[in-house]
């Protein structure tokens, strides 16, 4: 080099540190002192101590060639088409000129709005976590076969490659996300899926409004319908117009809805239907009293308000009204575990504090039975009473003792009975007034219905107002339904009925313990439709609403104890009295 060595000529340095072969200096040495080394060659020969040191990225070539496969279509008509077949032979064309063994297949017919809901393609994702020897790759036909959901299907295409270093191909192009920009290409293109599918829905959904808003219904008819159209699966149900058709199946079902009424379980139901030939599951006939289709309505998220179905109903609007009461008093935590048949006042009890109903427990090393609030601390109680400690009474014997109140003396028992029938008497009348009410609201209702449609058949107003005003007035109608309840006694033949009653009320505790979990539970709630709250630290059960039948024995046995000598007068007033069907049980093992 020009610049001069360090060490001095002739210096013994020299030919310690002199190269044999410098390529800078031409092998000669430096150009100024033969034989002497340069700085600059002293400083790389030094830089070349340190490469040996520096850790090399290594590149690590796999040798797996075993690639899956995910293929989809949306609808069934796709599958029709061969379309999972033209993707499948895709698939194997593509693995074969690329040299790789295609050892899985993932396929389904779904849309790819939503990944979760897809069966086989959370298949995948499973067998990914379970495996121990990943694929290569998963290939598809194309980017929006494996998923529209827009940037969750990003997340998904960067899971598999840096959490199980699987990759992503697409066999109709065949870009990959080997290389960085295979990746953004995977990933826009997995964006255009997702834009794609907006613009479908933009143009798709004012049509699926219109269809909605004519009172026809979109996709799967529910459990008891039959579904013809234009868009069915089946060959044998096409047709160019809708028509939804209440089958054999839907018209057992109807018998449900009168048993739910009544105030049956649903496993009572279930296993009723199904003496009748109908299978039903608890998910499937829960979901079933929720949803207004069976009573002649659409309800959907595209549109603003309710729409009257041009389908049958498989119950009327009062009757569905009367079990959405029912489910909602379960969403309150009236639920009873249906096996528990050594705990039948679960749901019944009610905590003195809060006043929710409360739940029960086995302590299985004891093997006893408890009941106790899930909200307040300390409020739990005995199911039975204990053997060593007879002092805590369980809450059943307390509860056989709360029966035993209501029965009578037998010598009074004619009074009870002519108290009784001046009851049963005025509520028959106050049912006749109630019906004469009902019946003229109702004529007046349907006049007003025939007007609107025979105006909207001789084309007076549009179908808009015929169908808004139709709606209220079925609502009027439905409303009606739901406010007056002729369910109750039959007093047609009095004398048989109020020595049922009688005979039901004097052993109702003997009826208790001798039934079975369902006709406790059916005593429970007649005698108690609101439950009964109990005092656990005093063990004693409080003042409850009770029903009128055994309210007025209550006020019979009330006045004795008062005056043991006096005999006992007709008690003024029907304010005990409880209207509806409170005064008839639900099972007919003991209808009064």
């Amino acid at each position: 080099g020009k610049k001069r060595c360090r060490a001095p000529p002739n210096s013994k340095k020299i030919k310690k540190y002199a190269p044999k072969n410098c390529t800078l200096c031409s092998g000669m040495g430096c150009t100024l002192y033969p034989g002497l080394r340069c700085t600059l060659y002293s400083e790389i020969l030094n830089l070349e101590q340190f490469k040996r040191l520096r850790k090399k990225k290594e590149v690590v070539r796999s040798n797996n060639k075993e690639v899956w496969c995910y293929i989809r279509v949306s609808s069934q008509e796709q599958k029709d088409n061969y379309s999972l077949e033209n993707q499948k032979a895709e698939a194997k064309r593509f693995a074969e000129s690329k040299g790789y063994s295609l050892v899985n297949f993932f396929e389904e017919v779904e849309s790819a709005k939503q990944d979760t809901t897809r069966k086989e393609f959370s298949r995948l994702f499973d067998d990914l976590r379970k495996t121990k020897r990943k694929p290569y790759a998963i290939i598809v036909f194309k980017m929006n076969r494996f998923s529209r959901s827009g940037g969750s299907s990003i997340a998904l295409a960067v899971n598999l490659i840096n959490n199980y270093g699987v990759h992503l191909i697409e066999t109709e192009s065949g870009i990959d996300t080997t290389t960085d920009k295979g990746k953004n290409e995977v990933f826009r293109r997995l964006i255009m899926a997702n834009e794609e599918n907006l613009t479908r829905l933009d143009h798709t959904i004012p049509g699926m409004k219109a269809l909605l808003n004519e009172g026809k219904s979109l996709g799967v008819s529910p459990f008891g319908y039959d579904h013809f159209g234009p868009r069915v699966n089946k060959f044998a149900k096409k047709e160019v117009e809708q028509r939804i058709v209440l089958n054999q199946t839907g018209k057992v079902l109807r018998q449900a809805w009168v048993w739910k009424v009544e105030g049956e379980q649903d496993s009572v139901i279930i296993k009723r239907l199904k003496t009748l030939g109908v299978d039903i599951s608890k998910q499937k006939i829960s979901a079933m009293w929720r949803n207004m289709f069976y009573c002649g309505l659409i309800s959907n998220s595209l549109l603003d308000d309710i729409v009257k179905g041009q389908h049958e109903p498989m119950v009327d609007r009062g009757t569905f009204l009367k079990v959405q009461k029912i489910v909602e008093m379960n969403k309150q935590g009236y639920k009873i575990d249906r096996d528990a048949d050594d705990r039948p006042l679960q749901g019944t009890l009610i905590c003195p504090i809060c006043n929710q109903r409360m739940t029960g427990y086995l302590v299985r090393k004891k093997g006893r039975h408890y009941y106790k609030c899930g909200k307040c601390l300390g409020v739990s109680i005995n199911a039975d009473t204990s053997d060593r400690m007879k002092k805590n009474i369980g809450a059943h014997n307390l509860f056989v003792e709360v029966l035993n109140t209501y029965q009578l003396d037998e010598k009074y028992l004619d009074l009870f009975k002519l108290q009784l029938k001046r009851i049963l008497s005025s509520t028959d009348m106050v049912k006749k007034n109630e019906e004469a009410i009902y019946t003229k609201q109702l004529t007046e209702l349907k006049n007003k219905k025939d007007k609107l449609e025979e105006r909207f058949a001789f084309g007076e107003i549009e179908q808009s107002l015929y169908d808004k005003f139709l709606c209220q007035i079925d609502g009027q109608i439905e409303e009606l339904d739901a406010k007056y309840d002729f369910s109750g006694i039959d007093t047609s033949n009095l004398k048989i009925n109020l020595n049922k009653a009688v005979e039901f009320t004097q052993n109702v505790s003997k009826y208790w313990v001798s039934g079975n979990l369902d006709h406790k539970k059916k005593i429970q709630k007649l005698m108690f439709p609101e439950g009964i709250r109990i005092d656990t630290q005093k063990r004693q059960y409080l003042t409850s609403k009770v029903n009128a039948l055994f309210s007025v024995k209550r006020s019979f046995t009330r006045n004795t104890k008062d005056s043991k000598k006096e005999k006992p007068t007709e008690i003024g007033g029907l304010s005990s009295l409880v209207a509806g069907a409170g005064l008839e049980p639900t099972s007919a093992s003991w209808r009064i």
